[in-house]
Order: structure tokens, then C-alpha cells, then sequence
């Protein structure tokens, strides 16, 4: 079904809104901006440098970019027991909004098992970290993968469960598995994660020898973040607090003793740019052209250039 930038994106309005609303009752409201109580200064997640560019400000969060390596994170950023309480009390709409837009997602899921069936040449045993209500697995399922599930949100969990799927509803350090895995995905998921570094560390002593961890995550190199800016979803103040480029998720790989076997982008928005470019709103404009921008760039070059929305990547242990 070939859907509008605008229906596209109405469909995904109710997640987003649903998520600032609970956003909310942690912004101090006579600055605007998170409460104190909640948050902690840090470092940069990659290259541990306390060198940092002010980007802007949006729902309640602090974007600033690495003037040593070019990450771009939140600074200051929740503590963990804020974004725990955060995560548990937050809405269970993903599973809602995934099911209804199969198509789009399918696609997506699909392109990240045939990258990762590529890479190790078979199918086995395969965990997803934040599998929601288990929509990747039912497709991991469809193709003769054997299916595991980490997930926080109870109801969300429960359902995945209820599907047939082995889903553990606790935070994966506190998860002692009897078994070890082919691949660990996690989609759109790892841009959550405060110490990337710690959690690749952890994901590697989840696998088998030959096995692989994939990424989907949002891209700071993407044309559509470098011209949207805080205009741009990806940016959303609080949940997305690690948003990692194609050379700094290399470099963060390296430092874990991983190497990158597999690395393309997905998503063009290029109807989200040219909404922009013509002074619309970028999510509800009504441009219909979807293939280029401005006669400049299509669709196949951009994802060459790794410019796409989302960067999906597969890594394993360096030989």
C-alpha cells in the first residue's frame, strides 16, 4: 500500500503523543526543562570526552553533539531509576501502532533477518531486546527461527508470551539465561541505552561463537536529521539519549572488541524533507513526491551514502 508521508505519520502521531505526555511530569515547570532530581551529567558515550557542543533544547532534553568525536547524546541524562520508572509506567501503544502498519514494518523485518540469515549462513536461536508485543518475532517465528524476548512494559510482555514466544519481562542484566543465541537483535531499541559500551560488553557473552548482535537504530548522519534538526523525531528529548552516526557505532564496535560485518540504511524520508523544504510541517505537510529531493538525490543515493533515517548493522566478535 503506497501511503501518503502525511498518512504515514498520523498513524505514529498517537505513540508520539502518547510518550510527551508522560514526559511531562518530569519537566520543572518554571524552567522548562527536566527537573534536576531526575537527571545526572555525563560524559560522551563513545569516546568518554567532556567536550561538548550545545545543540538545542526539545520536550524537556538536552542535545549536544561531541566536539572530539561527532556522537550526539543528551546531556544531562535520566538517571536509572528514572528511566526505569519511566519505561514501566510508559504507554504500551508500540505493539498497537506496529500491528496496524504491517506492511511497513514486515518490510523492515524482513530485510533485517535476510542481513543477518546472510551473515551467518543459517537460522537458530534468536533474542530481541525490547520485543514489545513480539511482531519481529512472529516473523523471526514465520521464518524457523527459534524466538526469545526481553521486554519491561508487563502488558506488552504478557501478549508476546501469549503468542508462543519465551519472553522475560525483567531488565537483561538481571536475566540469567540457560542457553546462548546466533543473533541478539535489537530494534530501535539501542538508542535507549545509556552505556552502550557496558550493553554491547553484555550481548557478547550471549552468544554463540559465530553469532551476531543487530541494530536498528535512528542515524545523527542521516540528511533527514542534518536538515530537520529538532524538528525531526528522532529527537525526542528524553528516550532517545544515544544517537550514533556511521562512524561513531564503528568506533563504539572497535572499543568493544566487535567488528562490523553488515551496514545500510533504511527509511528515506525524503517526503518528510521535501514537506520541510517547501515550509510545511515536515510530519502533516501534502507533498506527494516520495522519490527525490529537489531533482538532487534519489532514494537509491542516498541509502548509498548511508544517509537513510535508520542505520541497520551487524556485528560480531573481531576475529
Amino acid at each position: 500500500m503506497d501511503q501518503s508521508v502525511k498518512e504515514l505519520h498520523e498513524k505514529r502521531s498517537k505513540m508520539w503523543e502518547g510518550s510527551i505526555a508522560n514526559h511531562r511530569k518530569y519537566i520543572d515547570d518554571a524552567t522548562g526543562i527536566f527537573a534536576d532530581k531526575f537527571t545526572q551529567d555525563r560524559s560522551c558515550p563513545v569516546c568518554d570526552a567532556h567536550n561538548e557542543l550545545e545543540l538545542f533544547y526539545k520536550e524537556g532534553g538536552r542535545y549536544v553533539k561531541c566536539n572530539e568525536c561527532s556522537m550526539v547524546y543528551i546531556n544531562p541524562v535520566f538517571t536509572d531509576d528514572a528511566l526505569e520508572d519511566y519505561y514501566r509506567t510508559n504507554h504500551d501503544l508500540q505493539g498497537e501502532i506496529v500491528e496496524s502498519d504491517t506492511e511497513f514494518y514486515s518490510g523492515l523485518y524482513n530485510k533485517g533477518l535476510d542481513g543477518i540469515e546472510k551473515v551467518l549462513q543459517k537460522r537458530g536461536q534468536i533474542l530481541d531486546i525490547g520485543c514489545s508485543s513480539g511482531i519481529f518475532l512472529d516473523t523471526a517465528k514465520g521464518r524457523d527461527w527459534k524466538t526469545f524476548g526481553v521486554e519491561l512494559n508487563q502488558t506488552e510482555a504478557k501478549y508476546a508470551q501469549n503468542k508462543g514466544h519465551t519472553v522475560f519481562n525483567d531488565l537483561l542484566h538481571r536475566i540469567d539465561f540457560d542457553t546462548r543465541f546466533d543473533a541478539v537483535s535489537l530494534w530501535d531499541v539501542f538508542e535507549h541505552l545509556k552505556n552502550g559500551e557496558a550493553y554491547l560488553n553484555h550481548l557478547k557473552n550471549l552468544l554463540l561463537p559465530e553469532g551476531v548482535i543487530f541494530l536498528q537504530i535512528p542515524s545523527s548522519d542521516s540528511l533527514a536529521a542534518k536538515i530537520l534538526h529538532e524538528k525531526c523525531n528522532m529527537f525526542d528529548g528524553l528516550e532517545h539519549v544515544n544517537l550514533y552516526g556511521v562512524a561513531t557505532i564503528k568506533q563504539l564496535a572497535e572499543k568493544c572488541g566487535l567488528e562490523i560485518l553488515s551496514m545500510e540504511t533504511v527509511i528515506s524520508e525524503i517526503g518528510v524533507i521535501n514537506n520541510h523544504l517547501s515550509y510545511e510541517n515536515p510530519y502533516f505537510g501534502n507533498t506527494d513526491n516520495k522519490t527525490n529531493i529537489a531533482g538532487l538525490i534519489d532514494e537509491t543515493t542516498l541509502h548509498n551514502r548511508l544517509m537513510g533515517y535508520k542505520l541497520q548493522v551487524i556485528m560480531g566478535a573481531r576475529k
